[in-house]
């Protein structure tokens, strides 16, 4: 069995490298826990590549190469989470929606985590995403990826999966 390809999809800025990374990590911890075969694609992978300027972004990669990468993540991927959250920062996250536009037209499911109104509620973008959550915690907590994953490569139960379904058993 081939694993599962999930890119993380998100605002890069090294001025929010710390939050910008976190959110990635959580999420990545989470299913290694699990054992579950997934490969995540990260953009980060493992270093920063690009800065922001009062001019824009700045990168020792040039900007077709960055762009070229993560298209190749997005194509390669089986499914795309993609966060929104810019950390407090007013540069919009032009990459990020690029990549859910790019997943769509490659009918790839999108898990977008927004809980901004104006990309929560816009029809693009409710088209473009399979679900939406506002939260990375909600993604965790609902097991969201879980829905798709199992759909794809079966059913995997953790024990924690058994407990709650024998508790359901002497309701």
């Amino acid at each position: 069995m081939n694993p599962y390809s999930v890119y993380l999809a998100g605002f890069m800025s090294e001025k929010k490298l710390k939050e910008t990374t976190e959110w990635r990590l959580r999420v990545r911890d989470f299913y290694v826990r699990k054992g579950w075969p997934i490969v995540f694609l990260d953009p980060w992978n493992g270093k920063e590549v690009a800065t922001v300027t009062d001019n824009g972004l700045k990168s020792s990669v040039p900007g077709k190469a960055l762009v070229d990468r993560d298209y190749s993540s997005v194509k390669t991927s089986d499914i795309v989470i993609a966060n929104l959250d810019t950390f407090g920062e007013e540069r919009p996250p032009v990459g990020t929606l690029s990549e859910i536009v790019w997943a769509w037209t490659l009918k790839k499911p999108v898990i977008l985590i927004s809980n901004v109104p104006h990309y929560v509620y816009h029809p693009f973008l409710k088209e473009f995403s399979s679900w939406i959550v506002d939260s990375v915690d909600t993604l965790l907590k609902d097991r969201v990826l879980d829905y798709f994953f199992k759909g794809v490569h079966g059913a995997v139960y953790t024990p924690e999966d058994i407990i709650t379904m024998r508790k359901d058993e002497f309701k």
